[in-house]
């Protein structure tokens, strides 16, 4: 059978994907992801004590608009790469635009005459923060890759990438429920890590995990 054959005879029962399946597919995924991730925080760690109060301030909103703008952007990455003709540049290029926003906001609470800046980038949990988005994110990671599993990424490392990054953001944003800290610095250095912890791991993993 010459090539052009085969080719025709592989795709004759194809069929269209049904419409908003690339929707329909990662809604699935997130919803799962984000209820099973926050039940994580919940069981294994709780939420802050004053979160009531906490919520109340604007600094709690700053870290959460934060870690949602990249679980968005990630989810824009995974609906762009999980068709096998689209591009994703633009969701890529703007991950800039909340790095800067909060390393500018991040300076002028630096410079502040007095300050102890040591305590305002390592706080006091530097040394679990990152370790803990890690782990809260993975039942996003199950359930976002099932859902990526599902489509036709064929950039398998940048697809995997934008689904640990989703999986991230999302376990950031769960986590700061949890979390006491409150200042640009410590969110810049401690929760950026986690998130783009989470991005390589998916990258990294996306060869297996993506694998048609």
């Amino acid at each position: 059978m010459k090539t052009d054959e085969l080719i025709a005879h592989l795709g004759a029962d194809l069929a269209p994907a049904p419409p908003h399946y690339v929707g329909r597919m990662l809604a699935t995924g997130l919803g799962a992801g984000v209820l099973l991730s926050s039940v994580l925080m919940l069981v294994a760690m709780g939420p802050r004590p004053d979160l009531a109060r906490a919520m109340a301030g604007g600094a709690f909103w700053m870290k959460l608009a934060y870690t949602l703008s990249f679980a968005g952007l990630g989810l824009w990455m995974v609906e762009r790469l999980g068709r096998s003709d689209a591009s994703a540049r633009k969701p890529a290029l703007l991950l800039a635009v909340p790095l800067i926003l909060l390393f500018a906001i991040a300076i002028m609470q630096l410079m502040e005459p007095g300050i102890d800046r040591h305590q305002l980038v390592m706080g006091d949990s530097w040394k679990v923060c990152a370790i803990d988005i890690l782990t809260i994110s993975v039942p996003a990671f199950v359930t976002i890759f099932w859902a990526l599993r599902k489509l036709a990424p064929t950039r398998l490392s940048l697809a995997g990438a934008g689904a640990g990054l989703l999986a991230g953001g999302i376990s950031a944003s769960v986590y700061a429920f949890h979390c006491v800290e409150y200042t640009a610095p410590f969110i810049l250095v401690w929760y950026t890590s986690g998130m783009a912890a989470a991005a390589l791991i998916g990258a990294g993993i996306s060869r297996w995990a993506l694998r048609w």
